[in-house]
């Protein structure tokens, strides 16, 4: 299966300090592709890297076959990759509904109005409180808003950096059942995820980030049984 997102040899940090070093991932399309690892293994300055936010210091992200590392984080939300970063970031004096169509903002008003309409399709309870200011949400309900904001750009991967950080578990369930049908309607899926039990058992494919570096990957139900996880992650 040919990938929609990759990477080859990249490498990246803060000023000369190197955080990730040769990472090579693919995120085919209709695939939840999920990282796992411990806190500071680099995950977050990956997805800071391959959305544009963080300059790549050596190696390639490639989107759609080309090669993406000059394009500036609008370009590429408008080539269709588009970060769920942590903590959501949501404007909390603005409603759902605008918070919604900020991330359409690229679309003509006519495409804004039909997506949205889908969006809230897919998350009920927002439509339900579509005029509630989003500060005003719960953290699962805020965190609903936000990927509902990454659709309205009609993305053809996202990225989701720690989607169920403070998350009850009944919203984690519910969270990681609405990003397979997300993946499912087309959507290619690369999620950075501390809840590995759980992520390793939903996901297509998975890799493990340590010190950097990408140190096993396969899908995610070979490493859930794999000792690595079990012993590192799972306390087993």
């Amino acid at each position: 299966m040919s990938a929609l997102l990759e990477t080859r040899g990249l490498c990246a940090g803060y000023g000369r300090l190197a955080i990730i070093r040769d990472i090579d991932i693919a995120v085919p399309e209709n695939r939840l592709t999920v990282i796992v690892g411990p806190n500071g293994a680099g995950k977050t300055t990956l997805m800071r890297a391959l959305s544009g936010i963080l300059p790549v210091s050596a190696g390639d992200v490639i989107l759609g076959g080309d090669r993406i590392n000059a394009l500036s984080v609008a370009a590429r939300v408008g080539r269709g990759l588009v970060l769920v970063p942590e903590g959501r970031h949501l404007f909390p004096q603005m409603t759902v509904e605008e918070n919604l169509e900020l991330g359409g903002y690229l679309l003509a008003a006519s495409a804004r109005r039909a997506l949205m309409a889908q969006v809230l399709e897919m998350f009920p309870r927002l439509s339900e409180r579509r005029q509630q200011l989003a500060g005003t949400m719960s953290g699962g309900e805020q965190q609903m808003v936000a990927v509902g904001r990454a659709l309205m750009s009609k993305p053809a991967c996202m990225l989701l950096d720690e989607p169920s950080l403070g998350l009850a578990p009944k919203m984690v369930v519910e969270l990681f059942a609405i990003l397979r049908r997300i993946c499912a309607e087309g959507t290619g899926i690369l999620l950075v995820e501390q809840n590995v039990r759980q992520a390793l058992a939903v996901c297509d494919y998975a890799y493990v980030l340590e010190q950097g570096r990408v140190v096993d990957q396969g899908p995610g139900s070979q490493l859930l049984g794999g000792e690595r996880i079990r012993q590192s992650y799972l306390g087993l």
